[in-house]
Formats: structure tokens, C-alpha cells, sequence
């Protein structure tokens, strides 16, 4: 057989199976560019917030993955990921639809998120941070000689610490904030005490006592976790309709999360802008020594002198 007559037949042959390809006999090759429906994420990233089982935080995504596609269809049908690391998270970037985190994540990344919702417990959508330290550590400034381990997602650990955590009245080093995977992690740290000091929300102060640490500060109080959109991949339209229906939302399986409120970029803006800007300190008080001498008291004379009085009569 001659090389014509093959090049021949091997170029109807193509021919004929892109017809059919057109016809929709024969199934089309997978391209890059297609997308499933369940490459649609909605990421779960809450390292300092404690679950009693990580089935728990699995689960909360799966009921609210569930409660978007309710309220805005098929299209909105997205399939709910839970993230131990940051490193995992941003390799996923691009198919994240919705992201529940913790606010100091969402408000360093305000550029390509849009807060919806943020979580309510007992009424409030505000919490705290507290460091605890072990019995060693007797005062805040005690840390400059310690480690202060840590399981929030943060973008830039030393500026939240020390700009907005102490609010600019007390710097670590660098290699004195140490992070942990998690906060149950961080919890088994201090419960066979490996760490001095840890920072918890005020949620879970109560099992860091139980390793036997005390609360050393507080902080300003800052947003709870945070539902927020891809400003990429959701319309502003479907985040007021979600952001509105979100206030409905009950969790069946965890009585701590069973309600979200409507929350805007404010809030998150304000929490990124004291981050990275250290707060104008006070002058400090003058603090006066107890045992230093006084000055006398001014007393009135036991013996006032006597002003001889004097009248004074116009002349007529």
C-alpha cells in the first residue's frame, strides 16, 4: 500500500470521528478549562477555634454548603473542604467559592474577600484573645524571656501581636512567637508543659486553666469567625441574598454555631488597619512612691494677726 493511500485513510478516518465528536456519539476529551461541579469549594480554615471532634467542623461545612445551595440553587452547589494549613488552603485558591475563617485571616485578605456573615454566640459577634502563662510567668513583661505559642491563622504574626494584641506596649521577638498546628495541639503543649504562655480565644480559657495557666491579658475584642465570598466568584447580588438568608441558618449539630449575623468590610478593615499600624502610646502617669516624703499640708495660723480697721467717710 502506497504512503498516499494511508495518508489518505487515516485523514478520513479522523474526519470522521470529529463528526462524530460534533454529533455528541462519542464523549469529548476532558479539557483543562472544565470544572465540576465539586471542584466548587467552600473552604473551612478555624485552627484557634477548638471543636470537641474534627467531624464537628467537617460537618458544619457540610451544613452550610448544604443551607447556600437551598437558598441559591444548582449553581451554587459547592462542596465543603476543612484545611489544617494555610499552605493548603492558598493552593486551592482558585476554586474557593466561600471561606469560613478566623477574622484576622479574612481582614489580611480583604483585597479578594468580601465579609457575608459572622458567628453569634450567645448573642454577641465579638470575642477576645487572651494570653495565659504558666506560674513561672508573673507579669505581661515576663514573656520577653519566654515563648508564646499560637494557633491563629495569621498572615504576619508579629504585627498582629504586637500592634494590635498589646497594642503597642510590648514587643517580642520574631523568634519568640512559635505557631502550633491547632489549638488542640497547642492545649496538649501546655498540658505537659512544654509551653509557658499561649493565646486562646476567650471561648477556651477555660481548658488553658485546666493545664494550670492563668490569664495574663486581654485583648480588644475583635470579630468572631467569618463566612466571606470570593468577590471573583460570586456576584455582589448573590452576597446580599446570602448574606440575608445566613440569618436563618441553624446548625442541628453544634449549639455553639447555630446562628450567623450580617456583617460588612468595616469591622475587618478597622481590625487589618490596627494590625499594621502601632497605636499613638499615652504619655505614661507619673507614679508617685508611697514612701517618699510629702510636701506639708497647708494649716491655718492658730493666731491670726489682727488688721486694724479703718473707715473711710466722703467729705459733704
Amino acid at each position: 500500500m502506497s504512503h498516499r493511500g494511508t495518508h489518505a485513510r487515516l485523514r478520513a478516518t479522523c474526519l470522521g470521528l470529529a463528526l462524530l465528536v460534533l454529533l455528541g456519539l462519542l464523549p469529548r476529551p476532558a479539557l483543562a478549562t472544565d470544572s465540576p461541579e465539586g471542584d466548587r469549594l467552600l473552604a473551612v480554615y478555624l485552627p484557634g477555634v477548638l471543636f470537641a471532634r474534627l467531624e464537628d467542623k467537617v460537618e458544619l461545612g457540610n451544613e452550610l454548603s448544604a443551607f447556600v445551595t437551598a437558598q441559591l440553587g444548582e449553581r451554587y452547589r459547592l462542596t465543603a473542604r476543612v484545611y489544617a494549613t494555610v499552605e493548603a488552603l492558598d493552593a486551592d485558591a482558585a476554586r474557593i467559592v466561600l471561606l469560613l475563617a478566623e477574622a484576622p485571616l479574612v481582614a489580611a485578605r480583604l483585597s479578594t474577600l468580601q465579609p457575608i456573615s459572622v458567628a453569634t454566640v450567645g448573642g454577641s459577634s465579638e470575642t477576645r484573645l487572651h494570653v495565659l502563662g504558666s506560674p513561672a510567668i508573673r507579669a505581661l513583661s515576663d514573656l520577653r524571656g519566654s515563648k508564646l505559642h499560637y494557633a491563629l491563622p495569621l498572615d504576619s504574626p508579629s504585627l498582629f501581636i504586637e500592634n494590635l494584641l498589646f497594642e503597642g506596649e510590648l514587643a517580642l521577638p520574631r523568634d519568640r512567637l512559635l505557631s502550633t498546628r491547632d489549638v488542640s495541639s497547642l492545649l496538649s503543649l501546655a498540658s505537659l508543659h512544654k509551653a509557658d504562655a499561649i493565646l486562646l480565644y476567650e471561648d477556651d480559657v477555660a481548658q488553658g486553666q485546666k493545664a494550670g495557666l492563668r490569664v495574663l491579658y486581654s485583648s480588644a475584642p475583635l470579630p468572631r469567625p467569618t463566612l466571606s465570598a470570593s468577590e471573583k466568584r460570586m456576584p455582589s447580588a448573590d452576597q446580599a441574598r446570602l448574606r440575608e438568608a445566613l440569618a436563618q441558618f441553624r446548625s442541628s449539630n453544634l449549639p455553639a454555631w447555630r446562628s450567623f449575623r450580617p456583617t460588612q468590610e468595616a469591622p475587618y478593615q478597622a481590625l487589618r488597619q490596627r494590625q499594621e499600624r502601632r497605636p499613638k502610646r499615652l504619655p505614661p502617669l507619673l507614679e508617685l512612691d508611697e514612701e517618699a516624703s510629702q510636701l506639708p499640708l497647708p494649716h491655718a495660723p492658730q493666731n491670726p494677726p489682727r488688721v486694724p480697721l479703718s473707715t473711710y467717710a466722703p467729705r459733704s
